[in-house]
């Protein structure tokens, strides 16, 4: 009786961990690249205390904005930046483009 039992117990476990597993969210495929990009012009805006900042380079030869979500940065045209390229699948493995985001990395130090 007791190696019915057994049998029985690991039965359920192993199809417990085959269901649970089928039942994860599969990881989105992600794509990333860190690049050192001369910043082409600079996009700023101040409203009381909010700000905005963003920064035009040029990937690819292809004219970008790169976004500075927390505007801790505060360069200039001419400066060289990193630039984290990411790219991701649709979300929710859903018909469409893959989409690229351009984000400003700040420089050591900055915000720690």
């Amino acid at each position: 009786m007791k190696k019915v039992t057994l049998i029985a117990f690991v039965v359920v476990v192993l199809s417990c961990g085959i269901v649970w597993t089928g039942a994860m969210p599969t990881t989105p495929a992600r794509d990333y690249e860190v690049l050192n990009l001369k910043v082409l012009k600079v996009f700023s805006a101040k409203d009381g205390e909010a700000w905005f900042r963003a920064y035009m380079v040029k990937w690819k030869d292809q004219e970008v904005i790169v976004d500075d979500t927390l505007a801790k940065t505060n360069y200039n045209e001419g400066d060289t930046i990193r630039v984290l390229a990411m790219r991701n699948k649709y979300p929710n493995n859903k018909p469409g483009p893959d989409l690229l985001h351009f984000a400003v990395t700040p420089p050591p130090g900055l915000g720690e």
